[in-house]
């Protein structure tokens, strides 16, 4: 990394983050449906946006992690890991699990961070977008959901 990381919750203009968090989840209808009611993390590497996490409520004791996006300049680098590590201290206590749910590209990463796959929603990037939505290049068509315990 360069510089040092520093971890922010966002609690002002969400909208200027936008154009990050579209980097995980490419169509701005949806990123509405839940940005206004989530809570908006921001990492940053020195003084620039290099990671951002929107997570919401699901129960008393479950919250979802809807969109973890990294900007591309500082991708590789270990700060999604890192992300993901301060929102479990933060939620730590408040929440018992953590879900996500995440094309079949993105399980590994999770995987690592220790999620443990609990069910698959079939074709919903088909049924939920208007658009294809790619990883890279791969088709996503399946929801892979993921749990972490707190």
């Amino acid at each position: 990394m360069a510089g040092p990381l520093s971890f922010r919750t966002i609690t002002g203009d969400k909208q200027a983050f936008l154009p990050l968090i579209l980097e995980a989840d490419p169509d701005p209808a949806v990123v509405g449906r839940y940005l206004d009611r989530g809570t908006l993390f921001v990492a940053y590497c020195g003084h620039k946006p290099a990671c951002a996490a929107v997570v919401i409520p699901v129960s008393h004791d479950e919250c979802e992690l809807k969109a973890l996006a990294t900007a591309t300049e500082f991708r590789h680098r270990g700060i999604a890991s890192a992300m993901i590590r301060h929102l479990a201290e933060t939620y730590h206590g408040w929440y018992t699990t953590i879900i996500v749910g995440t094309a079949e590209p993105g399980v590994t990463f999770y995987e690592k961070s220790g999620f443990v796959r609990f069910c698959t929603l079939k074709d919903f990037f088909v049924e939920n977008y208007p658009a294809p939505v790619y990883d890279g290049d791969f088709l996503c068509r399946d929801m892979i959901c993921l749990k972490k315990t707190l």
